[in-house]
């Protein structure tokens, strides 16, 4: 039973955008909200697409608005410096097709330049936003964020709309379709890269905000609420607190999507954390120890009649070896490792 709830969204429903490094997909669309309810038109970039070493990503996005410092980044330099410039005339114009501009970030060479000399391409979907017919449509992300819920988000020369279904984690988070003139940017608003800390001590506090940095969202579970670290992480999507650690992976959503780290203040608590989490289909469950530790909890879990199946879906250590000891450092070596599969599996 979980007892105690913390939210560490890092703005409220119309609150002003808080002054972290990064900003999670909700706090983003949670921001776009705030303004349209002003009566402010809001410019929206977004990358489409992108091919190996741009500067831009896939599914970043940038905000723009006339009287305020621009929120995001499709990629940054003097591309970024020139399309704010544009957006500025076109918030004040206030009249504006959607359209999609592809950028070669080559000096030669075939294409637009885009004045950046990296190396790739990317095509970024420009996007008006004015509260009398994108304001409905802001509010229904907002609150399908907020409930963890699935949707898709569809843009094209016609407008935005949502279209609510379930999780499909066999399409990719992002899809262009191209066809003559006719363009459709699909995405699939839950966000992909998810992490669940189990336990909330220094090393959960550093990872949560390095994770958020990389733009993953982060939920910290642990069985104590009276401890600094919990009450400071303003950087997990949610803080909670269970009565067990067994409890913890009953209180993750989308399992199949999501990343577990064990990092609790003792042996007897990972291994209730891992007790549980060994029952759903986690794509990586790692585990934060010394060898000496991992040993003696691997044969509690035998003890317990876990397989050795079981056991071999376990990283333990977690982290890429390195003289790692401070809990920076061990939250760095544990963000590179989950980057390093990443892009395994994305190749």
């Amino acid at each position: 039973m979980i007892v105690t709830t913390y939210y560490g969204h890092p703005i409220g429903w119309l609150g002003q955008p808080s002054n972290l490094a990064s900003h999670s997909n909700l706090s983003f669309w949670k921001t776009v909200l705030s303004l349209l309810s002003k009566e402010q038109p809001v410019f929206l970039a977004f990358v489409a697409e992108h091919t190996p070493h741009s500067p831009g990503t896939t599914g970043t996005k940038l905000l723009v608005t006339k009287d305020r410092d621009p929120m995001g980044t499709i990629g940054g330099g003097i591309m970024e410096f020139n399309l704010v410039k544009r957006a500025k005339d076109i918030l004040g114009n206030r009249k504006f097709t959607p359209e999609l501009q592809t950028l070669n970030h080559q000096k030669t060479g075939p294409g637009e330049k885009s004045g950046m000399m990296c190396a790739g391409q990317q095509t970024n979907l420009y996007y008006l936003c004015c509260s009398e017919k994108d304001k409905k449509t802001i509010e229904q992300i907002v609150r399908i964020l907020i409930r963890n819920q699935s949707a898709f988000l569809s843009i094209s020369p016609d407008g935005m709309i949502i279209r609510e279904q379930q999780l499909d984690v066999h399409k990719t988070q992002f899809k262009l379709s191209k066809a003559g003139h006719d363009w459709l940017y699909e995405e699939q608003l839950l966000n992909f890269n998810r992490i669940a800390l189990i336990g909330g001590g220094h090393c959960s506090l550093a990872l949560s905000r390095i994770m958020n940095q990389l733009g993953y969202d982060v939920f910290v579970f642990d069985t104590r609420n009276n401890v600094s670290t919990v009450g400071e992480n303003k950087y997990a999507q949610s803080v909670q607190i269970v009565a067990d650690y067994t409890e913890t992976a009953d209180n993750i959503v989308h399992p199949e999507i999501t990343q577990v780290v064990v990092m609790t203040t003792d042996v007897v608590s990972d291994v209730r954390g891992l007790l549980g989490a060994l029952q759903y289909p986690f794509p990586f469950i790692g585990i934060m120890g010394s060898q000496a530790k991992i040993s003696e909890i691997k044969k509690r879990l035998k003890s317990e009649g876990i397989s050795k199946d079981q056991l071999t879906k376990l990283t333990a250590p977690v982290g890429i070896p390195m003289a790692s000891n401070t809990p920076e450092e061990i939250a760095i070596s544990v963000a590179a490792q989950l980057l390093q599969l990443r892009d395994e599996l994305s190749n």
